[in-house]
């Protein structure tokens, strides 16, 4: 079956963006598994997706806030989750810029892009049915799951209900999916990817998220570290 392209605008953005974005170089620790599984990393602000979009080595789709590709929802997101802080005297222009850029072309490239959207609300069956079915196809899935919180030095603290979603494959498939760590350097310009951990399906879902989400926290500070000294 012939691959169907995206949209001229969508791909013209791509290029362009790609052009002067700079180009990072990946290492593994050891080979990767085959695909269908998930990889999380720190979101190093835009520079996570931004920098795993492009140059992630294998099939991948990404979550993303679901908000972001819904063009009457970025503007109030935007004003909450990028600008809550902006002094009251120059809130009014990041309103119009999102109002006017941001909702109209950012969801745009959102929705065309490879990309998930992630919901808290009933919507969330969408995000979990997508999900499932490109990890069935062979994609890999990236998350970010940071929250707001500082764990340390090198990554915020993790949201957790994310590691659910291996059980719910489990059930569907029989197939434990594997988490892998990443760490993302904009300022050394690389991405690590670690050793992975296995979901096991005879645990408690409660226990599970403790043991994964520690592991990785634990892990991809480690990445962090290895490096260079970098802010």
């Amino acid at each position: 079956m012939k691959k169907k392209k995206e949209p001229l605008l969508f791909r013209l953005t791509y290029k362009t963006i790609k052009l002067f974005y700079p180009r990072y170089k990946v290492e593994c620790l050891e080979p990767l598994s085959d695909d269908g599984n998930i990889y999380i990393s720190n979101h190093a602000q835009l520079h996570g997706p931004l920098g795993n979009y492009f140059y992630f080595p294998k099939k991948r789709y990404i979550w993303v806030i679901g908000q972001m590709c819904n063009r009457k929802e970025v503007t109030p997101y935007a004003m909450e989750d990028f600008w809550r802080f902006k002094s009251k005297y120059v809130k009014w222009i990041y309103y119009l810029a999102s109002t006017l850029i941001l909702a109209p072309f950012g969801s745009y490239l959102f929705r065309k892009a490879k990309t998930i959207p992630v919901y808290k609300d009933g919507r969330l069956r969408h995000t979990l049915k997508i999900s499932f079915e490109k990890l069935k196809d062979g994609h890999n899935i990236i998350i970010f799951p940071e929250s707001r919180n500082p764990y340390n030095d090198f990554i915020n603290d993790f949201q957790v209900h994310f590691v659910d979603l291996a059980k719910q494959y489990y059930k569907m498939t029989g197939k434990e999916l594997l988490f892998y760590p990443m760490y993302t350097c904009y300022e050394l310009r690389k991405i690590i990817i670690g050793r992975p951990i296995r979901f096991n399906s005879n645990n408690k879902i409660e226990d599970e998220r403790q043991r994964i989400i520690s592991y990785l926290k634990e892990s991809i500070t480690e990445l962090g570290m290895s490096l260079p000294r970098h802010t």
